[in-house]
């Protein structure tokens, strides 16, 4: 009987793996697992169920939040993580699994108002994109800040104009990047990543 060469058996099932059809292989199966509920293979490797990624993207929700509130950002920007939600589950052509997480709140701001010629700018998209990755304005704009009114430092000098409903302000013409999202999604992958078997990315916005 000839001997069975176990070294030259696995090199080629390592190299089947790495191929086309060795990967298409391998994601239909672990397809078919997740389908069937099963946390694991037949191997050993685990299996991300649909209740799993659930799981895994309340977690993250609730990461940022933590995260968020680590920062002392402003009450403003806080209540916006309140209304985080994430997206249904969605097959990538690659036969990965991706959940959306994102902010069901508008994050726009309009400009300081100014009484003469309206506003002062167009506004921006996005406040809590803005603090994360900071800012850098060619000069101050001056206008009323509706719904605000300073406090502490924003009493002093040209921002002490102000009652309860508006203020006379002067914009920040610097924002350092605080990049509170990058640190929610490294605290996320070092601390829940491997348990829940996924990777968390930061969106375009917040890179």
């Amino acid at each position: 009987m000839p001997a069975i060469n176990m070294s030259s058996i696995m090199s080629k099932v390592g190299a089947y793996s790495r191929s086309v059809s060795g990967k298409l292989r391998m994601k239909e199966c672990i397809q078919k697992y997740a389908a069937d509920g099963k946390s694991k293979t037949a191997g050993g490797s685990k299996v991300m169920t649909e209740d799993e990624m659930w799981k895994a993207a309340a977690k993250l929700i609730w990461v940022l939040q933590e995260t968020a509130r680590s920062f002392d950002l402003p009450q403003s920007v806080m209540q916006h993580f309140n209304s985080l939600e994430c997206s249904k589950p969605y097959r990538m052509p690659d036969g990965s699994t991706v959940m959306y997480v994102y902010f069901e709140d508008d994050l726009r701001r309009d400009s300081l108002e100014n009484g003469e010629n309206g506003y002062t700018g167009e506004g921006i998209d996005n406040i809590v994109a803005l603090l994360n990755n900071g800012t850098h304005a060619k000069d101050y704009v001056y206008g009323w800040w509706n719904g605000h009114h300073p406090t502490g430092e924003a009493l002093t000098g040209l921002r002490s104009l102000h009652t309860d409903d508006y203020a006379w302000v002067r914009s920040k013409k610097d924002r350092d990047a605080l990049h509170f999202i990058q640190q929610a999604v490294n605290d996320f992958n070092g601390n829940y990543g491997s348990e829940y078997n996924v990777v968390a990315e930061a969106g375009e916005a917040y890179q």
